[in-house]
C-alpha cells in the first residue's frame, strides 16, 4: 500500500461530482480542506486486494454464526437492550429478513490487517465508494494496468432487484432525519436511485414524516399510504426505542436493515468475537472490563458500544492505570449509558501525517468494494477525507 499525491485536479471536476450527486464533496475536513481531493490516492497491489476481499467474506461469516449462536442462546446480557429489541432481534431472524448493506472497518500497516469495527446498520460515504471513486478512476491519466476493488453498484442493483423479485409489492420508502446534512441525503439519494433502476417505486420522507394507522396497523407517509419496504438511515437502537417502536412487531413493513443487525452494529460484537476466536489473525483482543486485561503492556482503546464517527474513544493504559482521552475524538455525553469495550490499540501507518481506514463494503454477503477514509489522528472523525484508491498487479 502507498499513498501518492501526485495527481491532476481533472477539469470540471465541481460540476462531474455534483453531476453524481456529491454536492457535499466540499465538506470542510478537520485541516479546512475539502472532503474530496483529486490530487491523491491509495495504490494497492492485486494479492493484497485479494486479501482484504477473502478476510473480508470470512469475517462476515464468522458475523453470521455468532447471530444464529447468539439469539439461540438468548445471551443479550451486555447490550443493555429492552424487551421489545430482544422480540424484534428474534422475530427479524426468525423470519428470515434479509440485509441490505453494511461496512467493517479495518486497520492496515501492509503486513497485518485488523477488525476496527463492524457498521452493519448506517455506514455512509457509499456513493463515494460506488460511484465518485470509480469515476475518478475512469478519469485520472497516467495510471497503466490499474482496477479497483469496486464493484458495490452492481451488487446494490443485483440485491435491490432480487428483493424486488421477491416482493409483492413495488413501493419503496427511503427515510432520513430532517435535520441530517447532505452527507445523508446524498447517500440516500444514492441508494433510491439504484433502488429505482431495480423496477422499485420510490418514496422519500423524513423519518419524523412516517406516521402510524392504527387500525390497519401499518406506517404510513405524508400521502397515507402504506410503507411495506423502508429504508431508514436512522440508526436501529433509536428507531426501536421510538414512540412507534411497539408497533413494529405486528407491521408488515420490512425494515433495512433488519433488527437482528443490532447484535452486530453494538461494538459489544468485538468483544464477543475475541471471546469465541481467541488469537485470531484478523481480530484485536477486546474485553467488556478493565480487569480481563492481563496484556500491560500495549494501550488499550475505549469505545463507546454505539458510538459513532470516533466519537467519546480514549485510551487506557494497564500498566498505570491512566486514562486519556484520544487526540480527534470528540465526547458526546449521549453515548456514555450505553457501556464501552476496550480493544487493543493498533498502530496505523502514517502517510505524510494522514492515517488510512479501509472500509469494505458488504452487499448482502459478497464482500464487493472498499473506501478509504484519512483523518491527521488515529481516530477517524466525522472530518476525515475521502481518498480514492486503486491497485495494480
Amino acid at each position: 500500500m502507498k499513498r501518492l499525491k501526485h495527481f491532476p485536479t481533472r477539469p470540471n471536476m465541481e460540476q462531474q461530482l455534483r453531476d453524481v450527486g456529491f454536492d457535499y464533496f466540499d465538506l470542510p475536513s478537520s485541516d479546512g480542506s475539502h472532503y474530496w481531493s483529486d490530487n491523491v490516492a491509495y495504490e494497492f497491489r492485486l494479492a493484497e486486494i485479494d486479501r482484504i476481499e477473502d478476510a473480508t467474506n470470512e469475517l462476515h461469516g464468522m458475523c453470521m454464526d455468532f447471530v444464529a449462536d447468539e439469539i439461540k442462546q438468548g445471551d443479550y446480557a451486555y447490550y443493555h437492550f429492552n424487551d421489545l429489541q430482544c422480540q424484534l432481534i428474534e422475530q427479524s431472524w426468525r423470519n428470515g429478513e434479509l440485509s441490505l448493506y453494511g461496512r467493517f472497518d479495518f486497520g492496515y500497516n501492509g503486513n497485518e490487517l485488523k477488525l476496527f469495527e463492524y457498521n452493519a446498520d448506517t455506514p455512509t460515504s457509499l456513493l463515494e465508494s460506488a460511484v465518485v471513486q470509480w469515476q475518478w478512476l475512469e478519469q485520472i491519466e497516467g495510471l497503466q494496468h490499474r482496477d479497483q476493488f469496486n464493484w458495490i453498484h452492481e451488487e446494490l442493483l443485483t440485491r435491490l432487484q432480487m428483493l424486488r423479485s421477491q416482493s409483492e409489492g413495488n413501493d419503496f420508502h427511503f427515510c432520513g432525519m430532517n435535520e441530517a446534512g447532505r452527507e445523508d441525503w446524498g447517500n440516500l439519494d444514492y441508494l433510491a436511485d439504484v433502488a429505482y433502476s431495480a423496477g422499485w417505486r420510490i418514496h422519500q420522507l423524513a423519518v419524523e414524516d412516517i406516521g402510524y394507522d392504527s387500525e390497519s396497523k401499518q406506517f404510513i407517509d405524508l400521502n397515507d399510504q402504506p410503507i411495506n419496504m423502508l429504508f431508514k438511515l436512522y440508526p436501529l437502537e433509536w428507531m426501536t426505542r421510538t414512540n412507534f417502536a411497539p408497533h413494529i412487531p405486528d407491521s408488515q413493513c420490512h425494515f433495512f436493515e433488519p433488527a437482528w443487525k443490532l447484535l452486530l452494529s453494538n461494538k459489544a460484537l468485538l468483544a464477543k468475537l475475541w471471546q469465541r476466536h481467541p488469537n485470531h489473525p484478523l481480530l484485536l483482543p477486546a474485553y467488556f472490563n478493565r480487569a480481563d486485561i492481563n496484556d500491560r503492556q500495549n494501550i488499550w482503546v475505549k469505545k463507546p458500544l454505539l458510538g459513532r464517527e470516533g466519537a467519546n474513544i480514549s485510551y487506557y493504559e494497564k500498566g498505570n492505570g491512566l486514562e486519556f482521552a484520544a487526540k480527534g475524538s470528540e465526547h458526546s455525553a449521549f453515548y456514555d449509558n450505553a457501556g464501552y469495550i476496550y480493544q487493543q490499540k493498533f498502530e496505523l501507518p502514517n502517510f505524510d501525517g494522514m492515517y488510512p481506514v479501509l472500509g469494505v463494503w458488504m452487499v448482502g454477503n459478497i464482500a464487493c468494494g472498499m473506501g478509504i477514509r484519512e483523518d491527521f489522528t488515529a481516530v477517524t472523525g466525522n472530518d476525515s477525507h475521502f481518498v480514492p484508491h486503486y491497485f495494480i498487479p
